[in-house]
């Protein structure tokens, strides 16, 4: 088996133990909950609300999240037409899905994206809640294993582009 055969099946493997494996009432409303923290309603609302704040610290803030965010979303689906990776749950049978409103393809993991192009940005701000952030970034990227839209590399992926892009942006700009 060569090494992307090796990386596709372990990817499958996980991907199938954290979405049946954990499967509850409980957690299909808590990972629902978790992958809506990441949609783009929420996250232009919370650039907005920063951006329009009074305080001039956390205007700063909201402008980096916005530019990290934006950043890290062009790149994501430059990635997404390139790599043409289909959802999980539309070719790996047995899989417990949940529909949501989602694009064609998974590589990587946008809401994952954004979620730590956020709470990365937050944390290089104020580095006290990154205990608290990088915790909840990993939930929503999770969630997204659970709810079958994503394979585990697509959502590591995702955590990786938007870490990468709040240091850039805010070590650049």
């Amino acid at each position: 088996m060569n090494i992307l055969n090796y990386i596709r099946h372990g990817d499958t493997f996980l991907l199938k133990r954290i979405n049946t494996s954990l499967k509850c009432k409980s957690l299909d409303i808590i990972m629902t909950l978790a992958t809506y923290l990441a949609s783009n309603f929420s996250l232009i609302t919370f650039c907005l609300f920063t951006e329009l704040n009074p305080n001039p610290f956390i205007r700063l803030l909201g402008v980096k999240c916005t530019v990290s965010l934006m950043l890290s979303t062009v790149v994501a689906q430059i990635f997404k037409r390139a790599v043409n990776r289909i959802r999980p749950f539309l070719i790996v049978n047995d899989l417990n899905i949940k529909k949501i409103g989602i694009d064609k393809y998974s590589f990587p993991s946008g809401h994952t994206t954004a979620a730590f192009s956020i709470a990365v940005m937050i944390s290089l701000f104020y580095p006290d809640v990154i205990f608290l952030l990088m915790p909840l970034a990993s939930l929503i990227g999770i969630s997204r294993i659970y709810l079958g839209v994503h394979y585990p590399s697509d959502v590591f992926a995702g955590a990786i582009l938007g870490t990468l892009s709040s240091f850039l942006v805010f070590y650049i700009i």
